[in-house]
Parts: structure tokens; C-alpha cells; sequence
């Protein structure tokens, strides 16, 4: 079985700290409740009309002792309403989302409007993963440093968890990988960190395969890429390489020069 190439869009910071992707292995995770979609890692919880029935084992644990039959229904229904409002509020699915780390991926390093969004107007650069298939003896796709995705769902309708359900491995996949189909273009796949949250962690360096430069990088951007590439390969026997993107003479489309990788066959005119 081949193994797949995937890609990550960036920009240049001030600090140039994205060149630690290249240099140090290093790669963000997001906090997915910040994401720039509202939508985005938030689904419709359906609520339950008797909630302390579904998850009496939730309610036992707010149980005070000494309460009467009459205060313990007072106190029940005080905590579903406080916890329906946090639902509603959005604040539940919020805090939930700040303890998951998600790194997005995609499938393309063609995409103009990828290009235009996640590496600043062309400026920034993309980064190439060749993902791993067999894992050394001991370690398996679990750890988050291999950078195992999940393929992202697009639809019209936003996926529904039931508010007052124990979470299965089915409705916490629809949290993170489901999302509307206006973003289908970009082809995206999912690393999803449970073990750390969001931040800075170091990836396998043998996944990192090449960079890509945007057509419209800065000469001095450009040199500290290359340097940084130099500086990484002199630790790899499997040398990155560092391609530079170019507008199309003729149609709306990017050209990579001498690219591993053939352009798909079907192309839309934002990829």
C-alpha cells in the first residue's frame, strides 16, 4: 500500500517561530473551540426531558446529604437547568473543546484559496507529511507525534449528540470530524490530541517529506526557508526539498516546478 502525502498551510509569524516545523520538528495543535468556523467542532445537543433517569449516576454525585425528598427535587432541577443554559450558551461545548488538541491537514498543496487563507495571500509556505503505515515495535498511531489522521466529513446537516448520553467513540468522531460542505474544498484531515491538548508538540522527523514556498514570499522569507531546510538536512540521510510555487501562465491554477507529485486530474478553479 502507498503511503499518502498530506499538507500543512502556514504563515510567517513575526518571530518566525513556524520555521521550528522545519528546524525542530515542532507543530501546533489548536484549540479547536478558537477556530475561525462558529460551526466548526460544535454539534446540536439534543436535550432529554428527564435527564436525572438517563445518567442517574451523574445526578447521585450532586446528591447532598441531609436534603429532603422535597429540596432533592429543588436541587435537581436547579443543576439540569444550570447545565441546560451551558448547553445553550455554548459555554459546555466551549470548556470541553479547550482540553482536545486538533491539527487540520490536507490532501492538496494545490489549493489557491488555502493558500490565499491559511498562508497569508501567498506569502507563507506549505509543508509536506508523508503519512506512516507501520510503526516501530513498541509504538502505534495513538501517540500524536506520528500525526495518524482521520478524514474529515462535509455535510449539510450538523451531527447530533444526545445532551445527557454517556460520549462513545461514534459521537466524539462526530464532534471533530464533521463539518459544513462549504469547506469540502479543502480536503481536510485530522490529527486529534486527547493525551496533551492544544500546543506545540514534536512530530516523528521522518515524516517531514518537503516545503513548498508561496508565489508570493518575500525574497528574505525565502532565504530563511532555504536555510532552514539546510539546517534540517544536515541531520536526514532523506533529504527535504524545497520547491516554490508559480502562477499559471494561462489558467487560474498554481505550478509547482518539478513537483514529486502529479496535479490531480480534476481540479476546481480554486485548486
Amino acid at each position: 500500500m502507498s503511503r499518502r502525502y498530506l499538507y500543512k498551510y502556514v504563515e510567517f509569524d513575526q518571530e518566525k517561530l513556524v520555521l521550528d516545523i522545519i528546524t525542530k520538528n515542532k507543530i501546533k495543535f489548536s484549540d479547536p473551540s478558537r477556530f475561525n468556523d462558529p460551526f466548526d467542532c460544535s454539534p446540536h445537543y439534543r436535550n432529554s426531558s428527564e435527564p436525572n433517569k438517563v445518567r442517574p449516576d451523574l445526578f447521585a454525585r450532586l446528591d447532598r446529604g441531609g436534603l429532603s425528598p422535597a429540596e432533592k427535587i429543588i436541587f435537581t432541577q436547579r443543576a439540569i437547568n444550570m447545565a441546560n443554559c451551558a448547553f445553550k450558551d455554548g459555554s459546555f461545548n466551549k470548556e470541553a473543546m479547550r482540553a482536545i488538541g486538533v491539527l487540520s491537514l490536507s490532501r492538496t498543496p494545490w489549493n489557491v484559496l488555502m493558500w490565499s487563507h491559511y498562508a497569508r495571500h501567498h506569502t507563507g509556505f506549505v509543508v509536506e507529511f508523508q503519512e506512516q503505515t507501520v510503526f516501530p515495535i513498541g509504538q502505534d498511531g495513538t501517540d500524536p507525534r506520528w500525526l495518524v489522521t482521520f478524514e474529515v466529513n462535509y455535510s449539510d446537516e450538523r451531527p447530533v449528540i444526545e445532551r445527557w448520553d454517556r460520549p462513545v467513540e461514534e459521537e466524539i468522531d462526530k464532534i471533530f470530524m464533521c463539518k459544513s460542505k462549504v469547506w469540502e474544498y479543502e480536503q481536510e484531515e485530522r490529527v486529534i490530541n486527547y493525551q496533551n491538548g492544544p500546543g506545540v508538540i514534536e512530530y516523528e522527523s521522518s515524516l517531514l517529506k518537503s516545503v513548498i514556498a508561496g508565489c508570493r514570499i518575500s525574497d528574505d522569507n525565502f532565504e530563511l526557508l532555504k536555510a532552514s531546510v539546510k539546517q534540517a538536512n544536515k541531520s536526514r540521510a532523506d533529504k527535504v526539498v524545497l520547491y516554490r510555487a508559480e502562477l499559471d501562465d494561462r489558467r487560474y491554477r498554481l505550478n509547482i516546478p518539478n513537483f514529486h507529485q502529479p496535479r490531480p486530474q480534476k481540479q476546481s478553479s480554486s485548486s
